[in-house]
């Protein structure tokens, strides 16, 4: 046997076929991660650069749109009409001074208001800091000499925002001419406004920065690369989002945003090991120890398979060629260290005497198997149900809604408890509402607004023994056949449980579940209280069937249970049971005894 057709080169070759491909995609997922993780975070900076900036826009419109309305302002019509020295012109100046007080320290933004009249060559304005008045005086009365000296009076038509030094500080004014030699206008400081790039965390190794279209630096910042007028011009020139700007051998993310009111671009610099300063981690992981890890893996797995798989293997290999040459008396040791292998070699040892006997017997072993494990199913988990709610999680932890994971998980753990503990012949009516309730919790959760349920019983009726799930099949079928049949009509599917007592017999307990849905087929109506087994084709009701069995078994000829279609539509279950029988007290005690706590 050539070792490339060997079985040990296969599983091998198998072993590494899944684990390098796994490696590989995991390194994929890695990478592929990160750049979502850094595209995610930059489009998130650049929305919320985006949407700050639009805020501060509409402030800064807000200013001049305030120094515009000025021109409707009695006093200042006095101003305009009135001599220097009049009572009247003095007593304007004073009250528009002290509504502009006011004024400036209600806009966030605005850092002074000033208005300037021709007749006295003046300035009448307000500040929020007073340190630095005298200059921005200076500055204001050459800003509005060379605006006159310069051209006619801006219209309202042409207002803007344009930058003025004041010492060291940076501002931006815009000026409104209001007619007869009265100007208004508004200072915003640029260091106010570069405040809100502060609430961004670029890193350690980023900065953020003001610059005009020039690229010149409107802003302080102590961040090195903006020394660089080549950076700042290729910073500003990428509107939005840019990777991989280069400066002095680094690259740097950039995202810029140009503001709609001045000549302004606001600038945020970061890193790309910033952005995904948590995953060095994972990144280590993936190119480190999971080639490690793997190498390792694929040691030990070579070395248990000679010792578990591949020594046995060659003995029974052996084996099997010299009873193909006819030798039945060929016996195989028996490693007792090795279940599988030493029912293998039993097996084969007394394969030559009784194979005949063994083929018949293995083959009838397998119907019972898969009768018994048919059987077995019948009571077990719905996949569908089960895939859905782990599906639901899914999607939950992916909206990171981990409140409504933990319910949802609570009430499946819940409900898988219960059907741990339903081999036992009887529980409370009050355990089965619980189940019922967590199923139908699930649901809700899967359907919202599509589905509701409303469960009455009387707490008279909680300590009730019944058998477990017997209601809980009519719930799920109502679940499954009546809200997948009914047709949308606007109204949500719903499940009513109720419990009474019984009104024509005092000893007896009604309970009765009832829907909204299309209700039950005639055909299936019929065959339900008729007491008929289904046939092949009704497999998915075997439950049904399966309650209706056990509760003839534990009440005898007690009660029963009973289908119909209400008047005005929906299936309506109806289980009539005795609050005490003689057929369901011998069972009380292992039921409800400490073993079922």
């Amino acid at each position: 046997m050539r070792n490339w057709r060997s079985v040990r080169f296969r599983l091998v070759l198998g072993f590494l076929a899944i684990l390098f491909p796994l490696v590989l995609f995991m390194l994929y997922i890695n990478m592929y991660a990160m750049r979502i993780v850094q595209e995610q975070i930059t489009a998130h900076y650049s929305s919320l650069l985006k949407e700050q900036l639009a805020h501060q826009d509409r402030l800064m419109k807000y200013g001049i749109d305030y120094l515009s309305q000025l021109e409707f302002e009695p006093d200042l019509h006095l101003i305009q009409s009135l001599s220097p020295g009049d009572d009247e012109y003095e007593l304007a100046k004073i009250r528009l001074h002290r509504r502009f007080i006011l004024d400036v320290n209600a806009f966030s933004l605005m850092d002074t208001l000033f208005l300037y009249t021709e007749k006295e060559n003046d300035l009448l304005f307000a500040t929020t800091l007073s340190y630095n008045a005298e200059a921005k005086s200076e500055a204001l009365l050459r800003r509005v000499e060379e605006s006159r000296s310069g051209a006619a009076d801006v219209g309202l038509a042409e207002r803007r925002w344009d930058f003025l030094t004041v010492g060291d500080t940076e501002f931006l004014v815009a000026t409104v001419s209001l007619g007869s030699g009265v100007i208004a206008g508004v200072l915003v400081a640029v260091e106010e406004l570069q405040q809100m790039l502060g609430n961004f965390d670029v890193g350690p190794g980023g900065g953020y920065f003001l610059a005009d279209s020039e690229g010149r630096l409107r802003s302080r910042s102590d961040f090195p690369p903006v020394g660089s007028e080549a950076f700042r011009r290729t910073a500003i020139a990428s509107e939005g989002v840019a990777y991989g700007i280069l400066h002095e051998g680094q690259s740097y993310i950039v995202i810029s945003q140009r503001s709609q009111e001045a000549d302004l671009h606001f600038v945020l610099v970061t890193t790309r090991s910033h952005l995904l300063k948590n995953l060095p981690f994972f990144q280590k992981m993936m190119y480190f120890w999971i080639p490690l890890a793997a190498a390792v893996l694929l040691a030990l797995y070579l070395g248990f398979l000679q010792r578990v798989m591949f020594r046995p293997l060659a003995r029974l290999i052996q084996g099997m060629r010299q009873i193909g040459q006819g030798n039945f008396q060929v016996r195989l040791p028996v490693d007792a260290e090795n279940n599988e292998f030493s029912f293998v070699s039993g097996t084969f040892n007394r394969m030559a005497e009784q194979i005949e006997k063994l083929k018949i017997d293995v083959y009838e072993e397998q119907l019972r198997l898969q009768e018994a494990e048919y059987r077995h199913l019948q009571i077990q988990i719905n996949p569908h149900f089960y895939m859905n709610s782990l599906n639901i999680i899914y999607n939950l932890a992916a909206l990171k809604d981990y409140r409504s994971v933990q319910k949802l998980s609570l009430h499946l753990a819940e409900y898988f408890r219960f059907l741990m503990l339903s081999h036992r012949t009887v529980v409370r009516l009050e355990d089965e509402i619980r189940h019922i309730r967590h199923y139908l919790e699930i649901q809700k959760m899967r359907y919202v607004s599509k589905l509701e349920y409303e469960i009455r019983v009387d707490p008279a009726h909680e300590a009730v023994p019944v058998s477990p799930l017997i209601l809980q099949p009519f719930v799920e079928n109502s679940v499954i056949h009546g809200f997948g049949g009914r047709k949308p009509d606007g109204e949500p599917f719903r499940i009513v449980i109720r419990s009474e007592d019984d009104p024509a017999d005092p000893g007896m307990i009604r309970l009765t579940l009832a829907d909204n849905g299309p209700g039950f087929p005639a055909a299936v109506l019929e065959t339900l209280n008729s007491g008929a087994e289904f046939g092949p084709q009704d497999r998915e009701r075997v439950g049904i069937w399966n309650v209706l069995r056990r509760f003839r078994m534990l009440y005898g000829g007690e009660g029963g249970i009973s289908f119909r279609n209400a008047p005005e539509g929906g299936a309506v279950v109806e289980v009539r049971l005795p609050a005490r029988s003689a057929h369901v007290e011998r069972f009380e005690s292992s039921a409800f005894g400490p073993s079922a706590s």
